[in-house]
């Protein structure tokens, strides 16, 4: 198998001015970090679940996220989020997950990683049991919380 590079996956911040967010998204950052559910944040902020998701998907889009768990990377970067308790988690699935938090599918990460998409998922399996994540975005947002995955914070452009 060869090995392919990880370029095809958007850099932690999008590379580009990194916006102000509403009070309003970054709590639902910070929910969806905790590991809620759509259904459950809807219901506070009296939105529905597909209200919710949208608002995710803009917020995504304004931070320059390739999507929801490459967002909640970016928040962690930012310093958006809570800090959960630490945790060791095994140098290969740290790879996967570091991969994951940039954006990457399980495919793209296999790839990278000179694995195939199902040897990803299944390490996204271990990640998410090990950490006690309820989704790939709980996960991201734990293992930063955490320290498992420590990527470089973005440089903020003078606005």
């Amino acid at each position: 198998m060869t090995r392919t590079s990880s370029a095809a996956c958007p850099s932690p911040a999008g590379g580009g001015h990194v916006p102000s967010l509403t009070e309003r998204e970054i709590e639902v950052l910070r929910r969806v970090a905790r590991g809620e559910l759509m259904k459950e944040i809807g219901a506070d902020l009296f939105l529905s679940p597909t209200g919710v998701s949208s608002l995710l998907a803009r917020t995504a889009a304004r931070l320059g996220a390739a999507n929801t768990v490459h967002a909640v990377h970016v928040a962690g970067q930012l310093g958006l989020l809570d800090p959960p308790p630490a945790i060791e988690v095994a140098a290969e699935l740290v790879q996967v997950l570091d991969l994951v938090a940039l954006g990457c599918t399980n495919a793209e990460a296999g790839r990278s990683l000179g694995r195939s998409e199902y040897w990803a998922a299944e390490r996204m399996r271990t990640i998410m049991r090990v950490l006690g994540a309820r989704d790939r975005a709980h996960a991201v947002a734990l293992a930063i919380g955490a320290g498992v995955i420590r990527p470089p914070r973005p440089e903020r452009n003078a606005a």
